[in-house]
C-alpha cells in the first residue's frame, strides 16, 4: 500500500511539473520585454501564450486631458453662442 502511495505522489509531482512547463516557457519567452516595459512604468497584460499587451498609463492621462480640453472648448463655444443670440432692444435709444 505504501508503495502505491509513493507511485501516486511521484506521478502527481511529474504531472504538476509538466503542467507548469507552458507557464514557465511563456514567462521565459517574454521575460526581457516584460522587464523592459515595467522599467518604463508600463502595464503588462498577458493575452495568450507568448503574447502580451503593453500599455503606457500616460496615455490615460493624455486622453483625460484631451477630453477636458474638448469639454472646455464646447462650453466656451456654447457660452459665445448664447451671448451672441441674446435679443437686442433697438427701440430704447440707448
Amino acid at each position: 500500500m505504501a508503495e502505491m502511495l509513493h507511485v501516486t505522489e511521484r506521478s502527481s509531482r511529474i504531472r504538476s511539473r509538466i503542467s507548469a512547463l507552458p507557464t514557465r516557457a511563456d514567462r521565459a519567452l517574454c521575460a526581457g520585454q516584460d522587464e523592459r516595459a515595467r522599467q518604463y512604468g508600463w502595464t503588462v497584460t498577458k493575452t495568450g501564450f507568448g503574447s502580451r499587451r503593453y500599455r503606457d498609463p500616460r496615455f490615460d492621462a493624455l486622453k483625460a486631458a484631451r477630453l477636458a480640453d474638448a469639454t472646455s472648448a464646447d462650453r466656451t463655444s456654447a457660452d459665445r453662442t448664447s451671448a451672441d443670440s441674446r435679443p437686442v432692444c433697438s427701440g430704447s435709444g440707448g
